[in-house]
Order: structure tokens, then sequence, then C-alpha cells
């Protein structure tokens, strides 16, 4: 099945050429003696655990032909192990007999004459014998691996091969045995019980670890893996070969050995590819494609805009899976390098698709017109999701640029360039609206705009038609799934973040109206969609205008007024209709001041409302928090929200203690304010205005938390997690209140008797008999 996008496609990459190194494949042969030398007895010499008590002397033998054997198994690509009767020793005489008390540090290092011919000879038929043994080894463990009829036996006995193959001591063995290691291999790849899935998948790991370890047969192997896949055979069975393939291009990393193979590698990955049909195989073949271009990007970079050729075709194919969909958006967006290098590739590309949507949007014109439709023209079952498709490919090409995609960056992405694909993505989003409301489309596009719009700050037209785009989308929210409503939340952040400064009041006041979608989307039984609405509105809360964040902070306190109204309402006597008018009167909102809340969504609301403050609150030194706004941060914590320090206290406990632990946050963001409290009433003439007002404006924080301390500890009926808060924000003042000697004013304050008397309250109501 072949994937290619449609389309037209470009011109062929530029061809680079490859990193060739000067490596060559060493050939295989591995010397041996010819003639066996007949061995004459030397005297006696040192006991060693290794060899027996005497090492038999050999004739003489002509010193070229060590070398002769030496050098062609070098030239084989085996290391020449050093054998135990080369450690240097020196020799006192021919026949003197050797201890290991007489080897000293100043004897000679050099043999001579024929003990040194035998001693050599002797390593090397010692090798043979090794040899030998690790053959019949090797040998033993192929037999068992292949008769063995029990499971667990049989997977051990695999393991106990896998150890052999890494430990790489036998390479010559391997070598000799590599056409029956890999045919009892392959045996068990082709397993067709699906009990032995573990023993199949250890056997492609021993293929791949083979190749990495006789890197000289590296050809000879990936060349084999690739004839048995192409050869046909079952899915699964491709599967492993291609799992082998990719643990021996991860063993190998980066290593020089492989280099001059991986071209052949690569065109056969890049075939398969284009020819797989199933989704697993699919994945098996592009993680070792991936491979290759994170070790050999020089070798990839010209199979990059075929690859991605076929990876388009399934990213837009709308009949496949959304979990495959976005793990090839995920392969996509892992090639930023490739994609940044051949940008004219890239911003050809997302051409294509934008002329690709444009025709489809027109197709569902047709449709609305009331027109008759040509029979070509396909009906809005097809054109909705193919046009969903390429509004998600054409984000995943977006975001595969990374920043590059960027007016600041220059050509040939430009301001121009990005506001006009803006603009054509937002018309097409808006004419499929108007024929059908589909979903998919929907969110596909709320995904693109976002992702265009990160790129750049939307102004005068632009800037409306996406102020209106985005409370548009918000009004669908509540007929569609969580994935829409988590799409349009994060394009409305994005929105806010990207304009800030130019945000309109308006925008801000139909957001946080009681009638708004996104009031609503708080009580979504998902917890990423609240998530995300408290995502609005700290973007909201964060802006740097100052006239528009005091309009959504007082749509906020507004409504924390109205729910706690609602909230007193429930706990007035039944003769008692009216509440007070000074509840929470410094805090109400025109728009509110008429609704009513339910208990437990009033609750919440509080509660909500007030985990959104911390943006502001606890924000360092924050000059809008602390002096900017009306009331403060503090203020209202502090002052305007003592109600539930009373009778709500009882009935509603966590709203108390979301009120205390918001105020205890924001006062240890600032050090409580005990310096500030210390400062002069008059500021110096060098200090500014702003940081002068500031001073003066949070003089008497501290003095108003030692009083809000100790009347709260004081009291009976406390809530068992505040009344452990309160202590603990105590101790810690109390710690910093003798930290300096300069705060030892603070000692004579007022307030902090009450709030001494506040403590022992505590202590005698918990701990009867206290005394101080």
């Amino acid at each position: 099945m072949n994937r290619k996008a449609p389309g037209s496609r470009l011109s062929g990459a530029h061809k680079l050429r490859p990193h060739w190194n000067d490596w060559q494949p060493r050939g295989d042969g591995v010397s041996s003696l010819q003639d066996k030398l007949k061995s004459r007895e030397l005297g006696s010499g040192p006991s060693y655990d290794v060899l027996p008590p005497r090492c038999p002397e050999q004739p003489p033998l002509h010193s070229d032909a060590y070398g002769a054997a030496d050098a062609h198994q070098e030239e084989a690509g085996y290391e020449v192990e050093p054998g135990v009767c080369d450690t240097a020793f020196g020799w006192k005489s021919l026949g003197e007999e050797l201890r290991p008390n007489d080897v000293t540090s100043d004897l000679t290092t050099f043999q001579h004459g024929n003990r040194a011919l035998a001693s050599k000879e002797m390593r090397k038929s010692q090798d043979r014998g090794m040899a030998h043994s690790e053959e019949s080894r090797l040998a033993n463990l192929l037999r068992r691996v292949s008769r063995e009829d029990d499971r667990d036996r049989r997977l051990a006995t695999l393991k106990q091969l896998k150890e052999f193959i890494s430990h790489g001591e036998s390479k010559v063995t391997m070598v000799k045995q590599l056409d029956t290691i890999l045919s009892t291999l392959n045996d068990i790849l082709n397993e067709s019980s699906k009990l032995l899935w573990e023993l199949r998948q250890e056997a492609a790991a021993c293929v791949g670890l083979l190749c990495t370890v006789l890197s000289y047969e590296a050809e000879r192997i990936f060349k084999w893996l690739f004839t048995k896949f192409n050869s046909g055979g079952r899915d699964e069975v491709k599967l492993l070969y291609l799992v082998a393939a990719q643990r021996a291009l991860e063993a190998a990393g980066e290593r020089k050995a492989f280099s001059h193979i991986m071209q052949l590698v690569m065109s056969n990955l890049q075939s398969i590819l284009e020819n797989v049909d199933t989704p697993e195989l699919l994945c098996q073949s592009v993680k070792c494609i991936l491979q290759v271009a994170r070790c050999y990007p020089h070798v990839f970079s010209t199979n990059f805009r075929d690859t991605v050729d076929i990876l388009v075709g399934w990213h837009i194919d709308h009949t496949q899976r959304q979990s495959l969909t976005q793990q090839v958006s995920g392969w996509l967006q892992s090639l930023e390098q490739f994609w940044v290098a051949d940008l004219t590739f890239s911003t050809t590309l997302l051409g294509q698709f934008l002329e690709d949507m444009e025709a489809y949007a027109e197709d569902l014109s047709h449709v609305t017109s009331g027109e008759a439709v040509d029979e070509d023209i396909p009906p809005p079952s097809v054109s909705l999701p193919k046009l969903a498709a390429l509004l998600r490919v054409f984000s995943t090409v977006v975001r595969s640029i990374g920043e590059r995609f960027s007016p600041v960056r220059g050509p040939p992405i430009t301001e121009v360039y990005v506001t006009d694909v803006l603009n054509r993505v937002l018309a097409c989003v808006t004419a499929a609206k108007q024929v059908q409301f589909s979903e998919a489309v929907l969110t596909a596009g709320n995904e693109c705009v976002g992702v265009l719009l990160a790129s750049v700050e939307p102004t005068g037209q632009l800037m409306e038609a996406v102020l209106v785009y985005g409370l548009d989308q918000l009004d669908c929210c509540l007929a569609c799934g969580s994935d829409y409503s988590l799409a349009v939340l994060s394009l409305l952040t994005l929105i806010v973040d990207q304009v800030n400064t130019k945000l309109p009041v308006s925008f801000v006041e139909k957001l946080l109206a009681p009638d708004s979608h996104l009031l609503n989307l708080r009580f979504h039984p998902e917890k990423e969609v609240m998530a995300a609405v408290h995502s609005v509105y700290q973007a909201l809360l964060s802006l740097k205008n100052i006239p528009t964040l005091e309009a959504a902070y007082k749509l906020v306190l507004g409504e924390m007024a109205c729910a706690l109204c609602s909230l007193m309402e429930s706990l007035a006597p039944p003769d008692r209709n009216a509440v007070p008018a000074s509840t929470c009167s410094a805090i109400q909102h025109p728009a509110f001041t008429s609704l009513s809340m339910p208990v437990d969504k009033a609750q919440f609301t509080l509660i909500f409302n007030l985990s959104t403050l911390t943006t502001i609150g606890n924000t360092k030194n924050s000059l809008i928090g602390m002096w900017a706004l009306s009331p403060t941060v503090f203020t209202l914590l502090s002052q305007n929200l003592t109600v539930v320090h009373s009778e709500l206290a009882v009935f509603y406990p966590a709203i108390q203690y979301a009120v205390l632990y918001s105020l205890y946050s924001h006062c240890t963001r600032h050090d409580h304010f005990i310096s500030s409290s210390l400062s002069s009433s008059s500021p110096s003439l060098f200090d500014g205005a702003v940081i002068s007002t500031v001073t003066t404006a949070t003089k008497k924080h501290f003095g108003t938390l030692l009083s809000l301390l100790g009347n709260l500890l004081s009291k009976e009926h406390l809530y068992p997690d505040a009344r452990k808060l309160l202590l603990t924000w105590a101790q810690e003042v109390s710690l910093l209140m003798v930290k300096s000697d300069t705060y030892s004013p603070l000692f004579s304050l007022p307030s902090f008797s009450r709030f001494c008397r506040g403590l022992l309250d505590n202590g005698e109501a918990r701990h009867p008999g206290f005394l101080f």
C-alpha cells in the first residue's frame, strides 16, 4: 500500500554526498600453522595455575612463519590475545630451572632463541584448543535452543546464547558459525505459537546484538534481515526482523564501523516504509529510520522528503485511529532540524495543504448556496473529515518547524505571511461551520489557529477576527466533548496572552459574565477541562493593562460576593428573609447582585475563584497586587471576607480554610510584610513615587495580620486543619520576629499582645492545665 501524500511533488531534495570513511571490511580468514611441531621437554619451569607444571619446548621455527600467521590473523579483524607463555620473565640459562621466587624486577624482559619460539607456539596450540572449546559450547547452545521442549528452559538457553554473543570473546567462532546461528534464530522468529512471543523477541535481540558485536559482518547480517523481510511471511515475523534491525542500530549508535552501510540500510528502510500497510509495521520501520536520522543525519537528509511524503499520507488518512495520527505527528515533529534545513520544502508543503483546505471549503459553500451540486463535488460527509485531517497535518508541520516559524527569524516566515495564512485558516473553519457543525473540524481548526497565533501578535482587523472567533467557539463547548472544550480553552488562554495589553475590556466582560459558558465549564466532570478553565482565569488576572485587569478582578470578586450571600441566605432563620446589605458590599458587582446560587455551587465557586487570585497575590513584590487594585488582595482576604470567620466557618469550614490558606500564601511570598511595617511614615525623598505609595499602603499589614491570628486562635470552634495552619503560620512569624534585632519594636505593638493572647488561649483550650 503506497502512502504517498496527494498533490504535486516537489523537486528532489539536494543530494548530499555521504561522508564515507576509509574503513573497509576486513577478510575473515584466520591463519593456522600447517605443520604440527614436535615438542621436546624443557627444564622444569615456574608453576602457573593455568598451565601444566612444565611447558614442553618446541623445536625451532623460523620467525617469519609466526610473523605471517600473526599478520594474517590481524588482517582478518581479530585481535591477537597475549598468551601466558609470552609473559616476559628473565631466563637464567638454557635448561636452568626457574621458580617464582627466582623472578626479580631487574631481570631482562626479552626471550631468545628456541625457548621463545616454543612458548609462542604453545600459545597457538592453546588458542586452537580454546577455539574448539568455544565452538563446542556454541554448538551445544544452538542445539539446545532448537530441540528443547520446555519453554522456560528454552528461554534460559537463549539468554545464555545472548550472553555468549555479547561477550564478544569468540568472534572467530561466531563468524565461522554465522550461517548456522542466523538459521537457528530465524527458525525461532518463525515460530507460530503465541506462547513463545517472549522467546521470539529475545531471538530478535540476539540478531541485533550479533550485528553489533560482529560489526565487520554488519552488511552481511543487514542484507540477510532485509532479504528475509522482503521474502514474505507473516506480519508478526516481519515485525521481529525490524526489531532486530532497530536493536542493531541502537546498539551501534554513531560507530563509524556502520557508516559504510548506512546508505544501504536507509534505502531498504525507505522501501519498506513505502510498502507497509499496517500500523504495527509502520511504527517499527519508522523507529529504525528515526535512529538513522539521529546518528547519521547526512544519510537521512537525502531521504527526508520521501519519508515526509509517506508519513503525511498516513497523517491525513482520517480512517486511522487517533492514537496513530498523534504518533505520526510526533515522528514528524522529531525531525525539526531537517524541516528547518529545508524551509523551501516546508513552506511549499504548507501552501499545498492550505490550497486543499480552501478547495474543500469551496465545495462546502456550494452546498449552502442552494445551487445544483456537481457530481464531482464531494458531499459534506466526505469533505469535512478531509478538511479536519488537513488542519491537523498543517498544525503538525508548523510545530515541526519549531521556533523557526516566527517573523522574528526572518524570511520566508514573515509577519505578512503568517497573517495571511491565519486569515485563510479562519475563513475555512468559519465556512465549514456554516454548512454543518463538525466537532472534528472545529477542534482541529482551534488547534491550528492557536499554533499560528503563537507566532504573531494580532492587531487591527486580524485581532478583531480572532476575538470574535474565540467567543464564537466558546458558545459551542456545551454541545461538544472534552477534546473540543480543551482546544477552545487553550485557544482562549493563548488569545489573552498574545493580545494582552491590547485586549479590550468588552472581551473580558463577555468571558466572565454570569451567562458565559466559561463559568459553566468550571463544573465539567473532566479534571483536565477544569484545569484549562483555571488557566484562562490566570491569564486574565496576569494582564499588564491595569484597566482591563481591574475589570476582570472586579467580576471575579463580584461572583464571590454573590456566592457568599447565597451561603448566608441558607443559614438565615426562616423568619428572616433579608441579608444585611453590608455583607461583602465592598466587592459586589452589578452583574451578579440579583443572582443566587445553590449551596454546593456557591462553595465551589468561592474556592475556585480564591485559587485563581493567587496569580496576583503570589507574585513577588507585585505593585499591581499590593497597590493598583481596589481592594488589594491583602485587604480582600483579611477584611472583606471576614464573614467567613464567624457563622460560616462552622457550617462551611472548607471555605474558611481556603480563605486563610490564600492569605497565608500571599503573606509568605512577601515575608509577612514585616519590613514595611517598620518603615518610616514619611517616605524618603530618594524613593520612587510608586514604591513609596506601596510601602505606605502595606505599612499596617503586619499589625492587621497579628490581630487576625490572635483572634482566630482564641476561637473555640475552629476547623482542625485551619487551626493547624494558623499554628504553623504563627510559628513562622515568631521565628522571623526574633531573627533580627531591628524587629524588636514589633514586640511593643498592641496587636502583638492579642497575638500572644490567642496563642495562650489556644494552648489552654487544647491542653487544660497549661501554665504560662
